[in-house]
């Protein structure tokens, strides 16, 4: 795998124990409320099988009617400090096919949790801000997401 030009590094606090974000992580009727960069794009997780060595498959329901598909397998899951999995994005999109990996590890702060998201080989700076991007949004979402739990 060969990382472009670095690994692409994202994080952010987000106040909600470190328990309550794994958990999010961990089922699909949980992940198709906010595993998605925006807020007018929704997610369907095709497979999900949340284990080391389990598949997923997600599918995200474009504004536009595109409907991108990204799989992997869970490669590490250390409950709740850290989730590491393969990540291809899946025909007919400009990525797909490339090997790239994706780690999720949650620090646990003072009131807060920070989540570290590394992006290991993306093969364009294009691709590697349109990522960047992605994962901002999403951790926007998923903040907006264990409030609206919280606010319950």
């Amino acid at each position: 795998m060969t990382d472009y030009p670095i690994p692409l590094i994202v994080r952010r606090d987000i106040a909600a124990p470190r328990e309550r974000i794994f958990k999010a992580f961990t089922r699909p009727e949980l992940l198709k409320q906010w595993f998605t960069p925006s807020t007018d794009i929704s997610v369907e997780a095709l497979t999900f099988d949340f284990t080391p060595n389990g598949e997923f498959r997600l599918r995200y329901v474009m504004p536009d009617g595109r409907n991108p598909e990204v799989a992997g397998v869970f490669q590490r899951i250390e409950p709740p400090e850290l989730i590491a999995m393969t990540w291809i994005w899946q025909a007919p999109d400009p990525l797909e096919n490339i090997p790239m990996e994706v780690t999720f590890e949650f620090l646990d702060k003072a009131d807060v949790t920070e989540i570290v998201i590394t992006h290991k080989g993306i093969p364009s700076d294009t691709a590697c801000t349109i990522h960047a991007n992605g994962w901002e949004g999403t951790l926007t979402v998923l903040a907006g997401f264990l409030k609206k739990e919280t606010d319950r």
